[in-house]
């Protein structure tokens, strides 16, 4: 059974029910020959049904996002402009729904575009008290929205760094680097390209945290750092992989060029002075993918190749 994620979740839940919903106003309408609503509702909810299959089969919920909060727009609109102000309660819930599929400044804008566009082509049916309430009430559930969402979305990125990030060192954590190297091995069924990983250690670590404490080792291992983003691209990643060791996965980078990436890095270690004037070298292991390879084959062989560099004397690159 395929596990599906809690945003494709909501997507299904939104255009099931809502198809479920609409469906029957579409069947009481066309009864009571109201037959320009009845159209508009039974193509809401065809086009919804259409929308679940989408999300169902192909499971591509970025694009579907963006495709259905202008769907709901253009659907309530054509709704309020056809039948008038007795249809504009479809804008609140049309609003929630938007702000929770797309970002709050896109959302904001594709909101104030349907007041707008409704004001101006919907004639007033009632008096300017009932207006002026209308006009009112659907800003402020724009506005209120907007400050929810967006306080919402600052949580997810908060809460996502907390998740994927390396507190101490600001690079990519364990789960980053599991999300990586599958999304990578997955990426070459679709299309092959070379890839590589190098696999980093810094030799004898552990006798500089004895010598000299863990908060110089600590100052140590964000300079190395810091030093590997200054010479890597900006498209590459770095992520720690343990204590004192670190992955690069350097972007289309095929063997021979990932290998003299991991001998410069090795060799602006070698030569960096450090604090107290430590001084420090790194064993570097450089695996390129295989067809075959799973993530943990992948690094499995890149550790083979690290070991060998230890085990030839250290500061070496393999």
């Amino acid at each position: 059974m395929i596990k599906r994620t809690s945003t494709e979740i909501v997507l299904l839940s939104i255009s099931g029910l809502t198809t479920l919903i609409i469906f029957p106003f579409a069947v009481i309408r066309w009864h009571s020959n109201d037959t320009t609503i009845a159209i508009i509702d039974a193509v809401i909810s065809l086009t919804l049904a259409i929308f679940f299959v989408f999300v169902f089969k192909t499971r591509r919920v970025d694009v579907a996002k963006y495709l259905l909060a202008i769907f709901l727009a253009v659907a309530a609109t054509a709704s309020i402009v056809v039948k008038g102000q007795t249809q504009i309660y479809w804008l609140y819930p049309v609003f929630i729904g938007i702000y929770y599929l797309i970002p709050p400044k896109v959302a904001t804008g594709l909101c104030l575009i349907i007041i707008t566009t409704v004001l101006f082509v919907t004639p007033i049916q009632s008096d300017i008290i009932n207006t002026l309430t209308i006009i009112f009430t659907t800003t402020l559930t724009s506005v209120l929205a907007f400050i929810i969402f967006r306080s919402h979305e600052k949580k997810l990125v908060d809460s996502e760094k907390l998740a994927t990030i390396d507190p101490l060192t600001s690079t990519g954590n364990r789960r980053a680097l599991d999300f990586k190297l599958s999304e990578l091995v997955a990426s070459q069924h679709r299309g092959a390209y070379p890839m590589c990983l190098i696999l980093i250690d810094l030799d004898d670590f552990k006798h500089i945290n004895d010598d000299y404490g863990h908060s110089i080792g600590d100052k140590i291992l964000v300079t190395t750092c810091n030093l590997i983003r200054d010479h890597t691209r900006i498209l590459d990643s770095l992520y720690r992989y343990g204590g004192d060791e670190f992955i690069i996965m350097p972007l289309n980078m095929d063997l021979n060029s990932a290998k003299r990436l991991a001998e410069n890095i090795r060799s602006i270690i070698e030569r960096y002075k450090f604090i107290s004037d430590i001084k420090l070298t790194l064993s570097i292991g450089v695996a390129e993918h295989k067809p075959d390879d799973t993530p943990e084959g992948w690094i499995r062989r890149a550790d083979t190749l690290l070991y060998k560099a230890k085990n030839n004397g250290r500061n070496k690159v393999f």
